[in-house]
């Protein structure tokens, strides 16, 4: 359970009237948002096979990835789950990096007393039982440090990977409202799932070639593995596989060569199964940051990425910011604190505000000056094709 000095905080969609969530929950919550509403559906359909589709969605989940290593992948999931524990909501971050877990470090700590794999490996624990209160109120870490056992194995099994997700999902139980989920570099197929779970995925990348070149190489297994889900789910893997092979080659008669024009073309001749698929990959965000940028050229790639994850993949997909390069990274991470602590006032704790805000927007929450609400909905990526 949350420790009870979580006591006190803003509030997002109160209902005022209704029963509290539990005695250790910071505020009364209603999820899932308008947002996250309307885009439950297709959702659902791009979960993997061994999660169990929640009726409703909540927690929010947020993961942290992409295709490189140190991009900063970690500095972001830290830094957004304090700035949202901040804001008063209750979080939980969850280190998935097996084998490179440094979620822990950002905190100050050398070592967590439980890890992920003393849960899911040994079945020592529970998911709540392996989490570490910080020194933000209102957030625990859960980290795969020290996890030889589950690096060894290589992989997660199917139990395992629906015992991980049916235990991310129960934290809403207990009045975490909030789960990061701060993953591994590349494309495992672990690190897409888990990807492609989210309400919410941030993709992290530098204004490199390299760096964005993977990060659409990352798009592109998310892209993939949504439909299949989605093709799973709907009961109709032949005829999905057969969809994801057109998509890998050019199609006769196609007007255009990207994925989303291909599925466009393809929901003509098939639209009972290629429409659920592609409401799969409107039915959660892609965000995107650009860190340690230097000019507005790299600035200006974000908004590139951007156009091509909506209009070339499909996704609906959002430019949240970008970090500028500045020392007070490094820095803070050597000093093993938080950058919104150790450096509160500095330009890019504010770019991480700002993307942190942006997220927020585009899941359907609103922050304003008396706290963060549910907002309308807002204008985003439109669906591939109509669900």
């Amino acid at each position: 359970m949350l420790n009870s000095r979580y006591a006190a905080g803003a509030s997002m969609n109160i209902d005022h009237n209704a029963p509290k969530p539990g005695v250790f929950a910071r505020v009364p919550l209603e999820l899932p948002t308008p947002m996250m509403t309307l885009r439950h559906r297709g959702w659902s359909l791009g979960l993997p096979a061994q999660c169990v589709a929640p009726s409703v969605s909540r927690p929010l989940i947020i993961a942290v990835g992409g295709g490189k290593g140190g991009v900063g992948k970690s500095l972001i999931a830290a830094n957004l789950a304090a700035r949202l524990a901040r804001l008063g909501l209750n979080v939980a971050a969850l280190d998935l990096d097996c084998g490179g877990a440094n979620l822990h470090t950002y905190f100050g700590m050398s070592s967590v007393p439980a890890s992920l794999g003393d849960w899911l490996v040994a079945g020592k624990a529970d998911l709540p039982g392996v989490l570490t209160p910080t020194s933000v109120p209102g957030l625990a870490i859960a980290s795969s440090q020290r996890d030889e056992a589950w690096t060894i194995s290589d992989s997660l099994s199917s139990d395992g990977f629906g015992r991980l997700w049916s235990g991310i999902t129960s934290l809403g139980d207990i009045g975490y409202q909030v789960v990061i989920l701060d993953l591994g570099a590349g494309t495992s197929r672990h690190t897409i799932d888990l990807f492609c779970c989210a309400h919410a995925g941030v993709i992290t990348a530098l204004p490199e070639p390299t760096s964005v070149e993977n990060a659409y190489l990352f798009m592109r297994a998310c892209l993939m593995r949504t439909l299949r889900h989605a093709a799973h789910r709907l009961g109709r893997m032949e005829e999905g596989e057969a969809i994801l092979t057109a998509l890998n080659q050019e199609i006769p008669g196609s007007p255009g060569r990207s994925y989303t024009e291909k599925l466009r073309y393809l929901f003509q001749a098939n639209p009972g199964t290629v429409g659920p698929m592609a409401s799969a990959l409107s039915g959660r965000l892609l965000g995107i940051v650009i860190n340690q940028t230097r000019s507005q050229a790299d600035i200006d790639i974000g908004k590139a990425m951007e156009m091509a994850a909506q209009r070339y993949f499909g996704f609906s997909a959002a430019y949240l910011g970008y970090l500028n390069y500045d020392e007070t990274a490094w820095k803070s991470l050597r000093n093993k604190r938080l950058l919104l602590i150790d450096f509160p006032q500095s330009i890019i704790v504010r770019r991480l505000s700002d993307a942190t805000n942006n997220l927020l927007r585009h899941c359907g929450v609103s922050i304003t000056g008396s706290g963060v609400g549910s907002s309308g909905l807002i204008r985003g990526a439109m669906p591939v094709v109509a669900p």
